[in-house]
């Protein structure tokens, strides 16, 4: 049996759910509340010493880190995710590792701002200051206080959207010589980025995908797969979407930004 520990809203948990949805496979849920730190708790390090989400358990095998759970769950079930052809599986963990070391950075800064910050104005003074207070690592604590106590960074969201539109322009390049992202056949590159057009439609920062027709066509072939609304977060688990007065705040910069 697979078990996923992971938590709904999690870009990489999406993933590892849409891996696991394209092969059809059975699995076990096993959430792990980050509002609520509980990733960070003892028992949850035993497994993922990184303290971060999702991680696989397969026939009591851990695996950690969600490129390498989608490249084992290929491995290890049928059918294969992952092109044939030497120079197209190259582009594909190209693009794999793109995602984890620059679009993911990228849109949990936007995700921090706009996003995760709602959640705690939705609370109590009293209930986000006995969270942070029983957060493990005093330092990443301190980074929940100071989002608790500072108004939005709209600089740093600025920033985000920049680096957005230049993932989608390269995405666009791409699109205009492949059906897919790592060639003409869907790979897990695809799979990846799902999670990017899940949580641009989160953010409202859909205005980024506007006059590229090749990638338009993507994200239409990528919501008409089953797998893309099997691995969506559950509704009771979304993370609040942002405010409308922050999306006209950004818009009337990105206005005077001539973007």
């Amino acid at each position: 049996m697979l078990a996923l520990y992971h938590e709904w809203d999690s870009l990489m948990s999406f993933k590892v759910r849409a891996c696991l949805a394209e092969k059809q496979l059975a699995w076990q849920s096993r959430r792990v509340s980050l509002r609520d730190f509980e990733h960070l708790r003892p028992a949850y390090l035993v497994l993922n010493p990184a303290g971060v989400v999702p991680t696989l358990v397969h026939n009591q095998q851990v695996i950690c880190e969600s490129s390498h759970i989608n490249e084992y769950l290929d491995q290890a079930f049928q059918p294969s995710l992952v092109p044939e052809r030497a120079e197209l599986r190259d582009s594909m963990r190209s693009w794999c590792g793109y995602f984890d070391e620059v679009i993911h950075p990228t849109l949990r800064v936007a995700s921090f701002q706009l996003m995760i910050r709602q959640r705690f104005m939705c609370m109590s003074q009293q209930d986000v200051q006995a969270l942070i207070r029983h957060h493990p690592q005093p330092a990443r604590a301190q980074a929940f206080q100071n989002l608790v106590d500072t108004p939005v960074d709209y600089q740093a969201v600025l920033t985000s959207i920049e680096k957005l539109y230049e993932v989608a322009t390269l995405m666009e390049q791409r699109l205009q010589q492949t059906l897919w992202l790592a060639g003409n056949g869907f790979s897990l590159a695809d799979i990846a980025s799902m999670a990017l057009l899940d949580r641009i439609d989160r953010l409202g920062f859909d205005f980024i995908w506007r006059n590229k027709p090749a990638l338009a066509g993507w994200i239409e072939r990528v919501r008409a797969r089953p797998a893309f609304s099997q691995a969506a977060c559950l509704a009771q688990f979304r993370m609040p979407a942002p405010r409308a007065e922050d999306l006209a705040k950004l818009g009337s910069l990105l206005a005077q930004q001539g973007l």
